[in-house]
């Protein structure tokens, strides 16, 4: 597909009311809020965990699990101060979150511990943990995969977390593969290697296969600035897993060009928020 034939086909769903837009800590950067791998390191560097060259995918969620093990304060008070006090409360949205909100997707999703989207998102229902599913209806949802930073005894992010998380979170993990049926996933915030993207690119896989839809599911979409260093491979392999993958380096020039507000100091922030800007039309 064209870049325009992606924006189009995103344009469509949007319009339908059959966009999801999932956001990543790419997204939350944007406000001085540090990234995933930042958190890892932190927690990495207070038990002496060797930092030379790149984490591996499982590694993100293993040296969590590693201080928590050897956490011995009370209740793990230690490892909940510690994640807590990586994530301030007092951030404030950027204009990423501002225009995604504006765009006003079907649902918004989010492995995000902070605050950002839930201070400006006031017509959609936030969605904590599985009992929120079942005190309303709402024809929008800001789904809070993982939790937030008000209640870190809940928040994912260690090993057990994600291996119990079918378990602890049955009802949101159900309801997000509903959607996958039906609705267009626009991934944004995440780099190729998270483990989280690999969680959901997966679903989308095996809920295709099991359905044998492969060949007629709708596309899903994911925002990515990896490919231009040349990981062609990387492409091939989402695309396998139904996924189509937007290189912001990559862009139309008259989409570079565009300008984009100055308050976004990031580069990547400026590219992704010229593509979202496109789903306006």
């Amino acid at each position: 597909m064209t870049f325009y034939e992606m924006i189009d086909d995103l344009s469509y769903a949007l319009q339908k009311e059959k966009l999801v837009i999932f956001v990543g800590a790419g997204v939350s950067k944007n406000s001085g809020l540090p990234s995933w791998g930042q958190i890892v390191q932190a927690f990495a560097k207070e038990i002496d965990y060797p930092m030379e060259g790149r984490l591996a995918t499982e590694e993100y969620i293993r040296i969590p699990q590693y201080y928590y093990c050897m956490d011995e304060s009370e209740g793990h008070s230690a490892y909940y101060s510690l994640l807590s006090s990586m994530i301030p409360t007092d951030c404030q949205p950027n204009l990423l979150d501002y225009l995604i909100v504006t765009l006003r997707p079907k649902h918004i999703v989010t492995t995000n511990f902070d605050t950002l989207l839930d201070q400006i998102a006031r017509d959609y229902q936030i969605v904590r943990e599985d009992r929120d599913l079942l005190t309303g209806i709402s024809a929008h949802y800001l789904l809070k995969l993982h939790g937030d930073i008000r209640q870190p005894e809940k928040m994912v992010f260690k090993e057990d977390d994600y291996l119990q998380y079918s378990e602890t979170h049955r009802l949101m993990e159900t309801f997000l593969k509903y959607l996958l049926i039906g609705h267009v996933f626009l991934f944004v915030g995440y780099s190729l290697n998270d483990y989280n993207l690999k969680t959901f690119v997966s679903w989308i896989d095996n809920i295709a296969k099991e359905m044998h839809v492969k060949q007629k599911m709708h596309r899903n979409y994911l925002l990515c600035s990896s490919l231009h260093a040349g990981k062609e491979y990387l492409r091939k392999y989402y695309e396998g897993k139904g996924l189509e993958v937007i290189d912001l380096y990559q862009l139309p020039k008259e989409v570079e060009e565009r300008a984009c507000p100055v308050q976004i100091s990031d580069e990547l922030g400026r590219r992704t928020y010229a593509v979202l800007d496109l789903l306006h039309r």
